[in-house]
């Protein structure tokens, strides 16, 4: 073997690590945010720059009850008419593929008071998917919205999973991405109270309140457990002299 060989495959094994170590870096940089959906479990607004939000001020007496995974004709209207009896205002993050199903009960949710954000467009973890799937999920999401006649300023990862296609796509979008610091976890019981509980345990000023108008991601009847829970999610506001407003008047 030649030195002038020998040189050129010294090269090219040090071109394939470069290229391997700049793949690892590009993944690396894909999950870095990935940890976010941890920020629930702490005292932390929002990562600089408000790239993600946890959680409002707390020296408001206000607290943000939001529902995912709708809209659903039979849960959302339920879950409306559940918050005009109580009287409660809360957000709402839509998966852009059911907007197209169901138009009309978006703009419902919006006569009836409330705010309308954006889930994406399908229900799927974005750590398993490549920052172009995610790019293409978001752009799917903007189009169902615009078609309606919607333009929302909120936007909630599926599974609260973060990547950085996640928060750039999103901030393309000029959406600003939220997560949540209390959540009911319906989809681990049948019994309304234990939902109520976990959710008051966190229910402070500036809390962001996780249920769910929708059961198709998770057991049969799953939203009923969250409505039910209600009540006593009201009665523990009006006891603490906290109001249930939306996000835009609990974050901006």
């Amino acid at each position: 073997m030649g030195a002038s060989h020998r040189l050129a495959q010294s090269e090219g094994h040090r071109t394939a690590r470069l290229a391997a170590g700049a793949a690892a870096l590009a993944l690396g940089a894909h999950y870095l945010p990935s940890p976010a959906v941890l920020g629930q479990w702490t005292s932390l607004q929002a990562l600089p720059g408000g790239l993600c939000r946890w959680q409002g001020p707390p020296s408001r007496q206000r607290v943000a009850i939001t529902f995912d995974d709708g809209p659903d004709p039979r849960a959302t209207p339920a879950v409306l008419d559940g918050l005009d009896v109580l009287g409660l205002r809360a957000t709402f993050f839509p998966l852009g593929s059911l907007v197209e199903r169901t138009p009309d009960l978006v703009w419902e949710v919006l006569r009836r008071g409330h705010q309308v954000g954006i889930h994406g467009y399908r229900h799927f973890h974005h750590l398993a998917r490549t920052p172009r799937w995610v790019s293409r999920d978001l752009a799917a999401a903007d189009r169902a919205m615009a078609a309606v006649g919607v333009r929302a300023t909120w936007y909630r990862p599926t599974y609260g999973q973060v990547t950085s296609a996640t928060l750039v796509a999103a901030g393309r979008h000029r959406w600003q991405t939220v997560l949540w610091s209390a959540w009911g976890r319906e989809w681990a019981t049948s019994d309304p109270d234990e939902v109520a509980a976990r959710i008051i345990r966190r229910l402070r000023p500036g809390a962001v309140v996780l249920l769910h108008d929708n059961d198709a991601f998770g057991p049969t009847g799953m939203w009923r457990v969250g409505l039910a829970a209600l009540g006593e999610v009201a009665a523990e506001l009006e006891c603490r002299q906290l109001e249930a407003v939306t996000l835009d008047e609990l974050l901006c």
